[in-house]
């Protein structure tokens, strides 16, 4: 079985020279330049034993969380000035481990080789991929019902989710009415008139306050499409 570790914003340079080291015990190392690419890979491939965030911005915890809803595997982070307090913040926003950046490469991977271990010998629970929608700056946790926006978690209601979820997932394809009543509503019973349009409201209200740069249009007389803005 392959050994994958997502590093994310690592230094390009030292690359090879992990990549060499890690291969000695058989680990492959996939590399994403920030949060946009690792969901990415994330959603696209679900062996990966473990993810290793390397940062040194001040406010790094918000990606931290949002990574920490993309995968079950275990989260290493590393910084090159080791803090206790962030240590404790850090964990508590879903990491695994944190240590300071280490002086050698061979350190550093002998850590995350630990961490490997440990999931794949006692914590590991099964191979089920976590259902993940990247759109820019957007990331929708299907399995755990969370939404994310410019790395803050804004909170969808059921229905709210289940809709923004439904066209968000189908860009530029346009929606009826009777289509989204049926999907959302399930033909549990018929709705009110307004529903929709509240619901959608509400949608369009959270979107414009995160800052999303999307919006879920009206095509008159026929329905709603998503649109998302070209970065």
């Amino acid at each position: 079985m392959e050994k994958w570790v997502l590093a994310i914003g690592y230094d390009k340079e030292k690359f090879n020279e992990a990549q060499r080291e890690s291969l000695k015990y058989g680990i492959l190392i996939r590399m994403a330049p920030d949060l946009s690419a690792a969901a990415a890979w994330l959603a696209k491939q679900n062996n990966f034993l473990l993810a290793v965030l390397f940062s040194d911005a001040l406010d790094f915890l918000p990606p931290l969380k949002i990574l920490r809803s993309l995968t079950k595997a275990p989260i290493l982070v590393m910084r090159h000035r080791y803090d206790g307090a962030e240590k404790v913040a850090a964990i508590e926003a879903g990491a695994d481990e944190y240590i300071q950046w280490p002086d050698t490469i061979p350190e550093g991977v002998a850590s995350c080789r630990a961490l490997i271990r440990r999931y794949t010998e006692l914590n590991r629970q099964d191979d089920e991929q976590l259902n993940i929608l990247s759109r820019g700056s957007i990331f929708i946790s299907v399995d755990y019902h969370k939404v994310f926006i410019n790395t803050q978690e804004v909170v969808f209601p059921r229905r709210e989710f289940d809709l923004f979820y439904l066209v968000a997932s189908n860009p530029g394809r346009v929606f009826t009415r009777e289509q989204l009543y049926e999907k959302i509503w399930i033909g549990d019973y018929l709705p009110a008139e307004n529903s929709l349009h509240s619901c959608l409201r509400r949608i369009r209200r959270k979107l414009e306050a995160a800052g999303a740069p999307c919006t879920i249009q009206n095509t008159r007389g026929v329905g709603y499409c998503f649109l998302q803005e070209e970065p």
